[in-house]
C-alpha cells in the first residue's frame, strides 16, 4: 500500500482510524511494547476485554483476528504512518505519526 504523503494527519484521517476498536487495541498494545507481532497482536485481543473476547477465544478466533490485522489494519495504519509493519518479517513498531494518535487516545481514555 503506498505511503501517505502527509507528514502529519488530518482530523478526518484521525477520526476514521480511531473509530475501529481493533485499531484502538494495536495502539494500546505498542504503547507497552516497543515490537509485536500480528499473531502476538491476535493472541492479546482474543484473550482481552475487546470484542474478540468470547468465550471461543481458541485458533479461529485468533486466526480471524490475524487476518483482519494483516489484510486491513495494519497495512492502513502503515499507509498513514502510523505504524511500521513490514509484512515479510512480520514486525509491527511504531510509526513517525504514532504520537499523532496516541494523543488522542490518551484524550478518550480521560473520557471513559
Amino acid at each position: 500500500m503506498p505511503r501517505s504523503q502527509s507528514t502529519t494527519l488530518d482530523i478526518e484521517t484521525i477520526h476514521t482510524l480511531l473509530s475501529s476498536e481493533t485499531v484502538r487495541a494495536v495502539l494500546e498494545s505498542l504503547r507497552t511494547v516497543d515490537r509485536t507481532t500480528p499473531t502476538e497482536l491476535s493472541r492479546r485481543f482474543a484473550s482481552s476485554e475487546y470484542s474478540y473476547g468470547t468465550a471461543d477465544a481458541g485458533p479461529t478466533t485468533r486466526q480471524s483476528i490475524t487476518v483482519a490485522l494483516v489484510h486491513n489494519h495494519l497495512p492502513r495504519l502503515d499507509a498513514h504512518d502510523v505504524v511500521d509493519y513490514c509484512h515479510q518479517d512480520g514486525v509491527v513498531t511504531p510509526g513517525a505519526n504514532f504520537d499523532d494518535l496516541e494523543s488522542f487516545l490518551e484524550r478518550l481514555e480521560h473520557r471513559e
